[in-house]
């Protein structure tokens, strides 16, 4: 119906969504303290169980090409003989994790 690329991921004690079509971001996060004394921040009062603090945060999102970034990164490991961002054994860590989240979809 609508262009969109977003992705959402839920954590304990936080909501992320990632708009990549726009590139924006915001962060909900749940606290037992109001950790950045953010003005903006919501509390809650749970009686006895204490209060929670609601903060929203919306990160900057840089401006970049991901695919010209990594050939960057890869072709300056090459010239200087240096090591790449992500080596071999991480990768190969990566691309396990891959094939057991696709293996337990089937």
């Amino acid at each position: 119906m609508k262009n969109m690329r977003k992705s959402r991921f839920f954590q304990k004690d936080a909501y992320i969504s990632v708009d990549f079509l726009k590139k924006k971001t915001e962060v909900i996060r749940m606290s037992n303290e109001n950790i950045n004394e953010n003005p903006f921040a919501m509390e809650i009062d749970l009686g006895e169980k204490g209060k929670k603090y609601i903060e929203f945060e919306k990160p900057e999102v840089y401006e970049v090409n991901a695919i010209k970034a990594e050939l960057k990164s890869f072709a300056d490991a090459i010239l200087n003989d240096t090591d790449t961002l992500v080596n071999i054994d991480a990768g190969y860590q990566a691309l396990n994790v891959a094939h057991e989240v696709v293996a337990k979809m089937k």
